[in-house]
């Protein structure tokens, strides 16, 4: 599986999150590889479509693209990069945006497991809405 955190999410974040899921999946039956879009990319300022596509190009099973990026409810093109590659998104919503790194990383840390559960039984190319909720629970589709 690979998720990738996209630049609304802070690098460190996600880096910080990288450490502790792929220790934890070592030595597992399926390989975990957690990114953030500038690394994938290379750089800033990728189109969200060419973002998605990156993401689920070679990656080791399923991939999913973590953003905040809420607009996509009204950009087709965007959602349909998702159905095209079978990259599975989670929505972001609410404060995410809006906190500081730190409750941020807590919060990540905290809704992780569902995320990944989410992205393991989803159908390709779905997406699915986060809520800044401190009891995480089953996502929503978006």
């Amino acid at each position: 599986m690979r998720v990738v955190f996209d630049e609304n999410t802070p690098r460190v974040v996600a880096h910080a999150v990288k450490l502790i899921a792929e220790a934890e999946a070592a030595g597992g039956p399926e390989p975990l590889e957690v990114l953030h879009a500038l690394d994938l990319m290379g750089g800033a300022g990728a189109p969200d479509t060419v973002l998605v596509q990156r993401v689920a190009e070679g990656a080791p099973g399923k991939a999913a693209l973590v953003t905040s990026d809420k607009a996509m409810r009204t950009r087709q093109h965007e959602r349909a990069a998702y159905g095209d590659t079978g990259c599975v998104g989670i929505v972001l919503r609410g404060s995410w945006n809006h906190a500081s790194m730190w409750e941020r990383a807590r919060m990540t840390l905290l809704w992780w497991t569902a995320w990944r559960e989410t992205v393991a039984a989803a159908a390709p190319g779905t997406l699915w809405q986060c809520p800044w909720h401190s009891r995480p629970g089953r996502l929503k589709p978006f």
